[in-house]
């Protein structure tokens, strides 16, 4: 039988995230891995995405941000920045943690009970 955890990785402090990620624009990070993607909402607060478009796996840190969502450079083809929803298939959505030290993103790991 397997357990679903999550492992949480720093990925910097909020203010400097804030200051560093466009509204238009996603930061490509690799944390434990995986390439991922931080954009920030039309409201202002961060998401974190895996970085892969699943249509043609190309980096959707190539594409941009716009009405809440991220666009892919090759098709076009755009994600919900909260959920990961798109038309007919979506890409993974991490959790993000604000604690006093930093911004942390929830990598979820599979173990044997």
């Amino acid at each position: 039988m397997f357990r679903r955890k999550i492992k949480w990785h720093r990925v910097g402090y909020k203010t400097d995230l804030l200051l560093e990620v466009s509204p238009f624009k996603p930061k490509a990070f690799l944390i434990s891995g995986k390439n991922l993607i931080i954009c920030k909402t039309e409201n202002g607060l961060l998401s974190a995405l895996a970085n892969k478009c699943p249509h043609h796996g190309k980096k959707l840190s190539d594409g941009w941000c716009e009405d809440n969502k991220i666009i892919c450079a090759y098709h076009q083809f755009s994600f919900d920045l909260e959920t990961g929803l798109g038309c007919g298939t979506g890409v993974d959505v991490f959790d993000l943690e604000y604690r006093e030290d930093g911004v942390y993103v929830g990598i979820p790991q599979w173990s044997f009970l």
